[in-house]
């Protein structure tokens, strides 16, 4: 029967987001499996990956909520259903979910989602917006805290709601392969010092990512304590007007020689090994977060901001700290407990969090756990 199923996954773009690695990765496990692989995105870095694993990729217009788009796109999604017999259609976003919803009604073929985020609403035409996500036959909540979140705010219930949180590649994110003459170079090439603490904030500059909650935690540090100190922004900088704000704040701090911006990077495997502590600092909460998981995985000692996803990914203590969010006077107490206490250099946290990591958080128990799900929804 396995041989004989085939998926088609729905995604806007399948570019650098969580989302989208998520994608990537179920699309790799289907492939792996003797499944038919399917997506359906209008764009991305990440295409040419997942052809060349096997998986077909048609262009379509999905990124669009031109409502108009979305009426097409329920006719060209049926047709994909139908020329390539289609089993299931799993939805990652919510304008190409109207489509695929509507799709399958047509078509009599299982539909599913998998709930990324909390979804702003404010009123009830944008929570029935959001709801397509649940109106399925079976959704994902990506960590305990979305399954709660649906639970306490939506009345539509899918017809199974299953838990499974994201996972990540132990084999990229692994800090036995990272070897110490690869971590010397990278220090030179990014002109960074060998005995400095190095502070890792990975992440997209957005607001809510919080990036000037840590500038204004490591200003507040250095009042009174002179560590040598370097603050890594690793992310995409989309937002031009944004970053010219953050590199003013710096500098309103003097620490123009200490808060630097490096841009994306493809090996932040290496990163995380260079680093010495990791920083989630989301003024929002994460809704599973990928950068605490990603840290402990490498070994590093994480300090989350306590909401979301977070709260279930850190142990706190052992792999790491919680602080309260827009608390910057908190983070900046938090760094320094963990720098004093050298807990950064902890053997015990090391083992910690690589072994948190291991036993819950791997992309090959995600994959499994997806295509049980797969399973389960087709025999119902």
């Amino acid at each position: 029967m396995q041989s004989k199923i085939s998926v088609l996954q729905v995604i806007p773009q399948l570019d650098v987001s969580g989302a989208s690695q998520g994608c990537a990765d179920i699309a790799e496990a289907l492939i792996r499996n003797s499944y038919l692989s399917y997506i359906a995105t209008a764009s991305g870095v990440k295409i040419d990956q997942v052809k060349k694993q096997g998986t077909k990729v048609i262009i379509l217009p999905v990124n669009s909520k031109n409502p108009i788009t979305i009426i097409f796109n329920i006719f060209r999604l049926s047709k994909i259903i139908r020329d390539n017999k289609i089993n299931i259609v799993h939805v990652r976003s919510r304008a190409p979910a109207w489509s695929s919803y509507l799709a399958c009604k047509i078509t009599n073929v299982k539909f599913i989602s998998t709930f990324h985020g909390t979804y702003n609403f404010n009123n009830f035409l944008k929570k029935f917006y959001n709801s397509i996500m649940l109106r399925t036959d079976g959704t994902i909540a990506i960590s305990k805290f979305i399954n709660n979140h649906i639970h306490q705010n939506y009345s539509t219930k899918p017809l199974r709601l299953k838990t499974i949180a994201r996972g990540i590649d132990i084999n990229f994110f692994n800090p036995k392969l990272i070897s110490q003459s690869e971590i010397h170079k990278a220090l030179d090439e990014l002109n960074l010092k060998k005995e400095s603490i190095k502070i890792l904030l990975p992440g997209r500059l957005t607001r809510w990512k919080g990036h000037s909650i840590l500038i204004k935690a490591i200003a507040n540090l250095l009042k009174s304590h002179q560590f040598d100190i370097q603050v890594l922004f690793f992310g995409p900088e989309d937002n031009q007007k944004l970053k010219n704000e953050t590199v003013k704040e710096i500098h309103s701090y003097n620490l123009e020689n200490i808060v630097k911006f490096y841009g994306p990077s493809k090996q932040m495997n290496l990163i995380y090994g260079l680093s010495d502590i990791v920083i989630s600092s989301s003024t929002d909460p994460e809704a599973f977060g990928r950068i605490s998981i990603e840290a402990q995985a490498m070994g590093k000692y994480i300090i989350a901001s306590n909401h979301g996803g977070s709260q279930e990914t850190v142990i706190e203590g052992k792999t790491g700290s919680l602080y309260s969010p827009l608390s910057h006077k908190e983070l900046s107490a938090t760094i320094l407990d963990v720098i004093k206490n050298l807990k950064y250099k902890s053997d015990s946290v090391f083992d910690s969090a690589i072994d948190n990591v291991a036993k819950n958080y791997t992309k090959e128990s995600m994959c499994k756990n997806t295509l049980n799900f797969y399973e389960e929804i087709l025999n119902y």
